[in-house]
This record gives C-alpha cells, sequence and structure tokens, in this order.
C-alpha cells in the first residue's frame, strides 16, 4: 500500500468512514519512516503502523551488532520525522509457518533460540533509542495461534521496557475442508489476549490484523446459515470482553479468503454502520 496510497482513500469511501491508523509491510534493507508515512500520517493526525519482515537474517546477527550500520540508516530517519511510527518486527514470530519462528532448539532457517530471539529484539530497541529513534514504537505482535507446533508468547517476551504495544493477529478462517470451523471474535482472540496480558499489565493492546472470510465452503455452496460476515464484523465492534483494546486494524485484501471489508453488500452496509454509528 505504501506504494499507492490512493488505496486507502478507496477503502475509505468502501466503508463510509476514516481510518485512524495506515499499516502496510517493509522488508529487511527498508529504510524507514520516509515519505511513505508522512504521507498517510497526514499531518501527525494519522498512525502508522509498520510491519518489518527482518529478512533472511539470524536472531544472533543481530544481538551481535552484524546490522548496526543498517540500525544506523533507520534512526537517521526516524530522527528526521516529525511523528511516532509503530513498528512491530518478526511479524507473527511465534507462528510454526515461519522460517523465523524461534524454537528450543533453533532449527528454523532465519530464526534461533527463545534466548536468542529475546537478545535480538533488545538489542534492535536499544540501539535505536540511543540513537535518537525516541518516536520507535514496538509492538510484539504474534498470532492468536497456540497449538502444539506455536511458540508459546511467555518464552519470547522480551520485557516490558522494550515493548510499547502488545500486538495480535488472528482470522475467522471459517467452515472448510482445511480450516475446520466457523470461529467468532471472541473466540478467535480471547486465549491469546490473555497470554499476552499476562505478561504485561500495563501495555495498550491493538489488533494488527484481523479478518473473517463469508460462511461459505470451498465448492462456494452455502454454509453456516446461522453465520454472516456482516455479524461477525458487528460483534467484532460490541465485543467488550478485551478491555485493554484499543485499536482494530482490518486486513483488506482478497488473499487465502476474500477478507475484505467489501467481500459482500451485507459485510460493506455492516461496515457503513459501524463507522456511522462511531462518527455519531
Amino acid at each position: 500500500m505504501q506504494d499507492d496510497p490512493a488505496r486507502l482513500s478507496e477503502w475509505e469511501a468502501e466503508v463510509g468512514g476514516r481510518a485512524e491508523i495506515a499499516s502496510y509491510y517493509y522488508g529487511f534493507g527498508d529504510v524507514f519512516p520516509a515519505q511513505a508515512e508522512r504521507t498517510f500520517s497526514d499531518g501527525g493526525t494519522r498512525k502508522v503502523l509498520l510491519s518489518w519482515d527482518m529478512g533472511p537474517t539470524r536472531f544472533s546477527e543481530w544481538a551481535s551488532g552484524r546490522y548496526d550500520d543498517y540500525l544506523d540508516q533507520i534512526a537517521a530517519a526516524a530522527r528526521a520525522y516529525p511523528y511516532q511510527v509503530y513498528v512491530r518486527p518478526w511479524p507473527e514470530m511465534n507462528g510454526d509457518w515461519q522460517t523465523f519462528q524461534p524454537t528450543a532448539a533453533g532449527e528454523r532457517a532465519y530464526g534461533g533460540t527463545y534466548r536468542e530471539f529475546k537478545l535480538a529484539w533488545r538489542h534492535v530497541v536499544t540501539y535505536l533509542r540511543a540513537h535518537g529513534a525516541d518516536n520507535l514504537r514496538w509492538v510484539f505482535n504474534p498470532t492468536v495461534d497456540t497449538y502444539a507446533e506455536t511458540t508459546p508468547v511467555r518464552r519470547i517476551w522480551p520485557g516490558a521496557q522494550y515493548v510499547d504495544v502488545l500486538g495480535l493477529d488472528g482470522f475467522n478462517w471459517g467452515r472448510d475442508s482445511g480450516r475446520g470451523r466457523w470461529t467468532s471474535f471472541s473466540q478467535t482472540f480471547r486465549d491469546q489476549y490473555a497470554n499476552l496480558t499476562e505478561l504485561d499489565s500495563q501495555a495498550p493492546v491493538w489488533i494488527c490484523e484481523v479478518a473473517s472470510k463469508e460462511p461459505r465452503i470451498d465448492d462456494g455452496a452455502p454454509a453456516d446459515p446461522q453465520h454472516t460476515k456482516a455479524g461477525w464484523v458487528r460483534a467484532m465492534f460490541d465485543f467488550e470482553g478485551m478491555p485493554r483494546l484499543r485499536a482494530v486494524v482490518w486486513f483488506d485484501a482478497a488473499k487465502e479468503r476474500d477478507w475484505r471489508a467489501a467481500s459482500s453488500l451485507g459485510s460493506q452496509r455492516q461496515w457503513q454502520r459501524v463507522m456511522s454509528d462511531r462518527a455519531s
């Protein structure tokens, strides 16, 4: 999206309201904050959330200072930038599909052990703070997944002094042959929310990626007639079971599923109602 700011305006037109957060993705070697962040921040009136894929690197390399020259570039860019930027390094790091998943043995191609992850995180945050990047805010952002092959977040928690926001990514994959069943917003987020907030009693919680599929099975036939994506969206905004939740960022893309807010007329109209209610 950073290459096409008009996409955010188009989304706002679809849902009938203003996005308070612009979220998009950077990779290893990208230097930020830059002109894209100035554009999306709209004079500092909109928050910017950056996913930072740390590339084909190992945690031990970050902790040893191998990439400090790269961090120097980011620090210089941050010092020249007049607003805050929220950064989520190694996003969804607990997922077993990630080549940088921290594990007990550190066998992932671009990962390492639990301890090496914590040391890498602490080095990046400490180094950038020490070099004047005080406007970067650090988002510790696992997914909601807690099955056996994922990494328990308590094993890789770097410490409250190195984290500004607790982030979560979670999706309702719906009923199909691969993912199983429809999950409500509450069912999707409640367990990992509890795990995260046990680690830090103060930090706010942001949902950094969330979406739902439409209630159809693989072959397109109607399924789950008691469910609708519109109802899922309404329930998301009505849910009061996460008192420290401060932000929700919708993943608006047709990717593994059609996650878009306007994937159906019903979903789009629900978004428009929500946005209207929030503006009134």
